[in-house]
């Protein structure tokens, strides 16, 4: 009996620290890793939450993405501004992003610390480095459906004379991405059933304005202290089964 209590305490605390650290793991990374002071990138993510694409107004959904990343404590302490990668009758997403090929942009990353585009014409030019599927909170979602309104090449959606940009103004579909994919599929996805009811609500895609790592910051930003403590997890379960182990010897020899 009292070995298997041994065990169960230490798998407990095992995993408490194993789940501690798979939370400490998710925690936004916003200054990627191999990045030095001076160095300029920019940010993406998927939204949490959703919301209809039924207003022509880019502003609207500039709004709402701004407002999910700010309440995100780590990008709120970022200070710069945000702007849904979509597109209207009358803007264009790679416009409403500045991420517009003839300018060269910097490296665009995700919030786990990997890299989505090297500059404008990467994010652009029909595929991406890897699927946009981190979230603001820095948890990763498998493909899920994105409003875009967008073509690969960052234009607004037009297929067979018919405008696919977000928005009431136009029948027909409306273009929607899918952040499983690192094709075109990711902005201009096939064909969807829900593509026509600009009413259903779908996640959106987010871009931040142009960062600068700072001297003295923390490049990577996983904190060495979740592995420190699932490294003393480890230890005070090594000395807990030393001990019951000593003591259940003793009392054989006895």
């Amino acid at each position: 009996m009292l070995r298997h209590k041994s065990i169960a305490s230490g798998l407990a605390g095992l995993l408490f620290m194993g789940l501690f650290w798979s939370v400490a793991q998710a925690a936004p990374i916003t200054v990627p890793t191999g990045l030095n002071p001076g160095d300029q990138y920019r940010i993406a993510f998927l939204t949490t939450t959703t919301r209809n694409a039924s207003s022509s107004d880019i502003a609207v959904y500039n709004a709402f993405v701004t407002a999910e990343a700010n309440s995100v404590a780590e990008l709120s302490a970022l200070n710069t501004t945000w702007t849904a990668i979509a597109s209207t009758a009358t803007v264009d997403a790679r416009d409403n992003t500045d991420t517009n090929p003839a300018s060269a942009g910097v490296g665009i990353y995700l919030l786990n610390d990997t890299k989505l585009a090297d500059n404008n014409a990467d994010l652009w030019d029909g595929t991406i480095r890897t699927a946009l599927g981190v979230q603001s909170d820095g948890f990763g979602i498998v493909g899920t459906t994105v409003w875009t309104g967008t073509a690969s090449d960052g234009t607004v959606g037009v297929q067979n004379g018919s405008i696919q940009g977000l928005g009431f103004e136009f029948t027909g579909d409306r273009r929607l991405g899918n952040s499983g994919f690192e094709d075109q599929r990711w902005i201009m996805g096939p064909p969807s059933p829900f593509s026509t009811f600009i009413t259903f609500n779908a996640h959106f895609y987010a871009i931040s304005g142009i960062l600068t790592v700072g001297d003295g910051e923390t490049v990577g930003v996983p904190e060495p202290a979740p592995l420190s403590a699932m490294a003393l997890g480890l230890l005070s379960f090594a000395v807990i089964w030393r001990r019951r182990a000593a003591e259940i010897t003793r009392r054989r020899q006895t």
